[in-house]
């Protein structure tokens, strides 16, 4: 270092050839396997999907449910992250596709099986929290501050009596039961529910199943009641009869 001449800068060589480079990225998109793309897109939407409920679960955090789904969430993705991460560095490194003529070669697999349960099994976690989370939001604009009351309510199920045993929680409770009386009695500006939830249950008892859709408008494109612009999520569950 001592020894060496100095030289301005824009003589030096560049140590960075960024146009070999650019090919380099090209040919990397015109060559990659469909699997790996997806690969990709898919950790990209799974941490996006991450980023958007954690910040829409801000003003229902202190709610244990929520809670509890937030780092059941946070569980599910990072394992199918490290799932599909662990593909992408066996797949990028892997030879070419094996000769179906050798028998001992092994066939070349971009996707393993495990990754593709632990994705859907983080899918699965994000439809279940996404409707908890609707559920709590709209619960916390009637109960404001009552988080255990709506973690409360949202463990109720169908049929099932909630006894309120804090008198916080029963005043709370007659209270938003009174101003939705005296709020109906005036004429209300419209308001969009932002899920709707329709659950239709068959009458054979010796084979009950029931269909339950969750429509989610578009705010933005629903402006006529006739009209339906979203997305619809259909179920069919079957129960055995003992």
């Amino acid at each position: 270092w001592e020894e060496a001449e100095p030289c301005p800068a824009y003589e030096q060589e560049p140590l960075f050839d960024p146009y070999s480079t650019v090919e380099m990225v090209l040919h990397s998109f015109e060559t990659i396997h469909p699997a790996l793309l997806m690969n990709q897109v898919l950790a990209v939407k799974l941490t996006n999907a991450k980023f958007v409920l954690g910040s829409a679960a801000k003003p229902a955090r202190q709610v244990c449910s929520v809670f509890q789904g937030l780092l059941k969430l946070k569980t599910a993705i990072d394992t199918a992250l490290e799932g599909l991460a662990k593909d992408a560095a066996d797949g990028f490194f892997q030879s070419a596709p094996m000769n179906f003529a050798d028998e001992k070669s092994n066939p070349l697999v971009y996707v393993s099986t495990s990754t593709i349960a632990k994705c859907e099994e983080a899918c699965n976690v994000i439809g279940e929290l996404e409707i908890l989370l609707c559920r709590a939001l709209s619960l916390l604009q009637k109960f404001p501050d009552e988080t255990d009351l709506v973690d409360l309510l949202l463990h109720c199920k169908d049929g099932q009596f909630l006894v309120l045993e804090q008198q916080r929680q029963r005043s709370a409770f007659l209270d938003a039961t009174r101003d939705t009386t005296f709020s109906n009695s005036s004429p209300a500006p419209e308001v969009v529910p932002v899920i709707r939830e329709y659950v239709l249950r068959n009458v054979d008892s010796s084979n009950p199943c029931q269909l339950r859709a969750c429509l989610v408008p578009d705010l933005e494109r629903d402006q006529l009641a006739s009209l339906f612009h979203g997305s619809l999520l259909l179920s069919l569950s079957k129960s055995s009869h003992s």
